[in-house]
């Protein structure tokens, strides 16, 4: 068996520097909170609770005058204005490139533009997006341009989630584009993703198989899933290490190795090893 693993793979810069502002956090203050995950991954998410950062689903649960990190996706303007008010000391870990689109949609409104955000509903990233509009639309598919007739505005600025594809923005671009009259669209797909995209597109062409390794809360770990799957039939989602079935793997002659944007790098070097054994 060959393994192939890909270039750009492991943490991006985002997901680093949430690390390290979260730990140098911890070792500078007390009571310490974060809202959701810091990152999509659970084992680095241990790792931070163990720093003593407290995780919270609502800053009514921070007490006033404490800590709160932002997490790498960002959150919505209203966090911020609510934080403020309780006293809180913000330190803002969120991805430099998700910033960048915050304050794009910003100046898009300011010229007048509608703004939609091409992104997963419920993902944290498009809900912090959205968060810093007034009135943007969220488009997930196809589907949804249809459902929002007669909503969209005759000067529409479109912007996407980070991890998102491409190719799906194309088609939703093409058929926004029907309801509206003028259209401006500012492509914010981060370039760590966009590698990932194009080396798992290779990967799936050249190898029998692939793992994609990453948590299942991950949404660019799950868009190298389903790009691969596209592909290829033998591409496999795992999380981990253990979850390697020598029965289902070594009957492949070459298998590639991806891991998302938040994925530890010792997890892909212990799937690596795992399958230099077999």
């Amino acid at each position: 068996m060959k393994t192939y693993r890909a270039k750009h793979t492991g943490f991006c810069f985002g997901v680093k520097r949430a690390i390290q502002m979260a730990k140098e956090t911890a070792a500078s203050y007390k009571n310490v909170y974060i809202k959701g995950d810091l990152v999509h991954n659970e084992k680095v998410c241990r790792q931070i609770e163990k720093t003593g950062i407290k995780r919270v689903n609502s800053l009514k649960s921070i007490p006033k005058h404490a800590t709160i990190i932002i997490k790498a996706h960002g959150e919505p303007y209203k966090t911020y204005q609510e934080a403020k008010l309780r006293n809180l000391k913000i330190v803002d870990a969120t991805c430099s490139m998700v910033l960048d689109i915050h304050k794009k949609v910003r100046q898009l409104q300011d010229e007048g533009y509608q703004i939609i955000v091409v992104g997963d509903r419920n993902h944290q990233e498009t809900k912090g997006i959205i968060g810093n509009t007034k009135g943007g639309l969220i488009v997930e598919n196809n589907l949804d341009v249809d459902k929002l007739k007669g909503k969209i505005g005759k000067k529409v600025g479109v912007v996407c989630q980070s991890t998102q594809d491409i190719d799906k923005i194309s088609q939703i671009i093409s058929q926004l584009v029907r309801h509206t009259e003028k259209l401006l669209f500012i492509n914010t797909i981060c370039l760590p993703t966009r590698l990932r995209q194009e080396e798992i597109k290779k990967l799936a062409s050249v190898c029998e198989a692939v793992l994609v390794i990453g948590s299942r809360k991950s949404a660019n770990t799950k868009r190298l899933y389903r790009l691969g799957k596209k592909i290829n039939k033998n591409i496999f989602w795992i999380d981990n290490p253990q979850k390697i079935n020598k029965d289902k793997f070594d009957k492949f002659q070459s298998i590639g190795i991806i891991g998302g944007a938040s994925t530890p790098g010792e997890i892909l070097e212990k799937v690596y090893k795992e399958l230099n054994d077999l």
